[in-house]
């Protein structure tokens, strides 16, 4: 039986479960890590299972936001947003990938949704100078390129 890992880069691999905890390489883009177990892949088994919960919107609105420790307040990745929301033609045509931005002068964001991108495009806080990268494409892009 397969287990799906993603590597450093963002990238969804299928491996096969005997390889878990061992080192491997993403075929994607060469990125080396260490291939996690079956205990870090999935939550022990004394712990409660987590249940979502009907949120209306005005409850959502006052719940408090948690930014990334790494990275500015500005360049925060902005929440998720319903699927309803209409995604630019280049996120529209695999919803299902990930995408980072990095920055100038600035680490990568961690991988993010579609949803999450489109969300960020939407704040108006893209400059132009960013670069952006979806899990399958091989090299950055200037988002001004992508989404011009």
């Amino acid at each position: 039986m397969g287990i799906v890992v993603h590597c450093p880069n963002g990238h969804r691999i299928n491996i096969k479960a005997a390889l878990a905890g061992k080192k491997g390489f993403c075929p994607h883009c060469g990125a080396k890590f260490r291939i996690p177990t079956a205990e870090q892949l999935n939550p022990p088994p004394d712990l409660p299972a987590a249940r979502l919960l009907p949120l209306d919107a005005a409850t959502i609105a006052t719940l408090p936001r948690a930014l990334a420790f790494d990275m500015p307040a500005a360049h925060a990745a902005p929440p998720q947003q319903p699927d309803s929301v209409p995604l630019h033609p280049v996120i529209a045509e695999q919803p299902d990938l990930s995408w980072c931005i990095a920055f100038p002068g600035g680490e990568p964001t961690p991988p993010m949704p579609a949803a999450t991108m489109q969300a960020w495009l939407d704040s108006g806080e893209a400059t132009g100078d960013e670069v952006v990268w979806r899990s399958d494409w091989p090299e950055w892009r200037p988002v001004r390129d992508v989404f011009g």
